[in-house]
């Protein structure tokens, strides 16, 4: 096991990949700035980028996250000029979410912005321990899906810190 008793915060896993990531996510944000974006809404433009237009319920599942949390930064997002909603045709009460040219014309800078974030968070670090933080961070989110499939309470716990984890500022 990684830690024995009793428990000690700054040795815990969970409590150290929380840190880490709020650390990354504010260096993200203040990156992001000049282009009037979080990295919460980042992280929709990102998907409807990989994924193409798509609705609602699809985008929340691929970023697991609550619909309704991701409905209000889809709002914002549409208010920036970042993501339009288009009717469907077949079914005038459904839409799809898609990039605006705006929203596009950042993919060639955002990732690279980004990029440099994360490389100051990991330096210091040689390619073989990247290899293997990444190899374990694999592991383990491996293991949650695991859990949540095998463990119906555990998959409520996991779902409802899902819900709350990406929630836009």
């Amino acid at each position: 096991m990684c830690q024995d008793s009793p428990y000690i915060k700054n040795q815990c896993l969970g409590f150290l990949m929380k840190k880490a990531f709020q650390c990354i996510v504010g260096q993200a944000d203040k990156a992001l700035e000049p282009f009037d974006l979080t990295y919460a809404q980042w992280l929709v433009v990102d998907q409807l980028h990989t994924s193409g237009s798509t609705g609602l319920l699809n985008l929340a599942k691929a970023l697991e996250l609550d619909p309704g949390a991701l409905t209000r930064t889809l709002e914002r997002l549409e208010i920036k000029g970042l993501v339009k909603r288009v009717r469907t045709l077949q079914d005038k009460r459904t839409c799809q979410i898609e990039l605006t040219h705006k929203s596009q014309a950042m993919m060639s800078t955002v990732p690279n912005i980004l990029a440099d974030v994360m490389n100051q968070h990991l330096q210091g670090l040689g390619p073989q321990e990247h290899n293997k933080l990444i190899h374990a961070l694999n592991h383990v989110i491996k293991n949650a899906n695991e859990l949540k499939v095998h463990s119906p309470h555990m998959a409520a716990v996991h779902d409802s810190q899902l819900d709350t984890q990406f929630l836009p500022t």
